[in-house]
């Protein structure tokens, strides 16, 4: 009866350490280098943009420590996009003459 449960506990032992190994450890963020974040984005000036913010404040998304770069580059190419049109609108009504704008109120 002894052998059968030391036998038992040695193969429970076994699986556990088989387990173990198996785990992957976790992973920790690195920061990108300068020339990644170009490759990612495409655009220079965004690219240096983002990566002196983050540089500057320790790769930190508020008070918590940055898990992806990729996505937070992401947001800030949507973001610039975003901001590009809203400009190209402004200069477009920048356009309009006065009595246009005039009629157009009147309506």
């Amino acid at each position: 009866m002894m052998t059968i449960l030391l036998k038992r506990i040695e193969a429970l032992e076994e699986r556990v350490k088989a387990l173990e190994t198996k785990r992957s450890p976790s992973t920790k963020f690195t920061p990108p280098s300068l020339s990644d974040i170009i490759a990612y984005t495409d655009d220079v000036d965004l690219s240096k943009r983002f990566y002196c913010f983050y540089e500057s404040n320790g790769w930190k998304v508020g008070k918590n420590s940055m898990k992806s770069w990729r996505a937070a580059a992401d947001q800030w190419k949507a973001r610039s996009i975003n901001e590009s049109k809203n400009t190209q609108d402004e200069q477009r009504i920048g356009r309009i003459s006065t009595s246009e704008l005039q009629s157009f109120t009147k309506r």
